[in-house]
């Protein structure tokens, strides 16, 4: 067994803040624990330059810049794969024979290089891109992101054949698991479920629920996202007009503030700390958690559902996650008001987090899922 891996990030994983970089970040952390030296290969952007602190995690760090030029927006393969080229991080994958992590889709360059034919080589998929990004054009009212959002399905659906170089391809869902073990039958498909912050940074001196609110949380700057927003401030809040509501996550636009500037129980926390995100999860009265597609896991479920009181999807929320049982599902808007009215009127109980909490630690454990990954490299 090699004691020293190369781990390839589409992102800076630091903060871990959101859902692809929770999985990378502590992942890496998992990797380091369990007696792995981690050589971490990150393609900045976004102002996510900054390394330092991923030395608490990682023995190396590496750090490429992203080239977002618009001309790669018209290259035959995917932007989001062309975007991220290096031939320095090709020089230093050269140098030792370690086993080679590609953290998505996104960061598989390098996969089908003649140069690495003979390394053990992985990739972590966070979901079918093609199918994501086919979801994105179809929520967006922007014409120009319409074009740019389809172009890139197609294109990474062209491209995805290239996972026939990975030895393994560790699936986030047992949808996914399915999806890719079907179509790349020659290569192991392995589920292997997200790594998360769940237990990582819990408050034991929070209550959970006492707080006198409900909370969505996720990065607001992400379409999807936006869009679950627009939906519960047209069709949800309304109903609850004596009900504080919070939003809160990464970097929301202009027009998140123009849509609730008449709701006076509506209150925007822009770029929270860990800490208070934390806050806000556990003493929410109800997590609302909505989705309009099923592609990958959301992270901030899992985070919800350690962290908080009652929590409350829709059923594309928690398709092939396992986490039914645990969340009250809803599938309906007449649905949804109602299981929140419940909700208000209702403390979550000892038992219910009991149950919550075994379900969790025996399918959403960092622990288990290190295990996983390790017994192949």
């Amino acid at each position: 067994m090699s004691q020293r891996i190369h781990v390839i990030s589409f992102q800076v994983p630091y903060p871990a803040d959101y859902g692809g970089v929770i999985d990378v970040y502590y992942k890496v952390k998992a990797l380091k624990d369990a007696g792995y030296k981690v050589a971490l290969h990150c393609f900045a952007y976004k102002g996510r330059e900054d390394s330092r602190a991923l030395h608490d995690v990682a023995d190396e760090v590496y750090i490429y810049k992203r080239n977002t030029s618009i001309i790669r927006r018209f290259f035959l393969s995917p932007y989001i794969v062309n975007s991220r080229q290096s031939k320095q991080l090709l020089k230093r994958l050269l140098q030792d024979n370690d086993p080679i992590l590609f953290e998505g889709l996104h960061t598989t360059h390098l996969l089908s290089s003649p140069l690495l034919s003979n390394r053990k080589k992985f990739v972590r998929t966070h979901n079918v891109e093609s199918d994501y990004y086919k979801y994105l054009a179809d929520a967006t009212i922007s014409v120009k992101k319409k074009l740019f959002f389809n172009l890139e399905a197609w294109r990474l659906k062209r491209y995805e054949p290239v996972l026939q170089n990975a030895d393994v391809i560790f699936a986030i869902t047992e949808k996914d698991k399915r999806y890719f073990s079907t179509t790349y039958p020659s290569v192991e498909t392995v589920l292997l479920p997200c790594f998360h912050n769940g237990e990582a940074d819990m408050d034991k001196t929070l209550k959970r629920g006492e707080g006198n609110y409900l909370l969505y949380n996720g990065n607001l700057s992400v379409e999807e996202n936006l869009n679950a927003v627009y939906f519960l401030a047209e069709r949800i809040i309304p109903a609850f007009p004596d009900v504080k509501w919070i939003i809160a996550g990464g970097n929301p636009p202009k027009e998140l503030y123009e849509v609730v500037q008449s709701m006076k129980n509506v209150e925007i926390i822009a770029n929270p700390s860990s800490a208070t995100m934390t806050q806000l999860i556990t003493e929410a009265a109800a997590n609302v958690l909505i989705t309009f597609q099923s592609t990958g896991i959301k992270l901030k479920l899992i985070n919800a559902l350690y962290k908080g009181a009652h929590c409350i999807v829709n059923d594309k929320m928690i398709e092939s996650t396992g986490l039914k049982d645990v969340c009250m599902v809803t599938h309906s808007d007449k649905d949804l008001i109602s299981t929140i009215k419940q909700a208000l009127s209702q403390k979550i109980t000892n038992e219910q987090i009991e149950e919550r909490e075994a379900i969790l630690s025996q399918k959403y454990s960092n622990d288990t899922n290190i295990k996983i990954l390790t017994k192949y490299l």
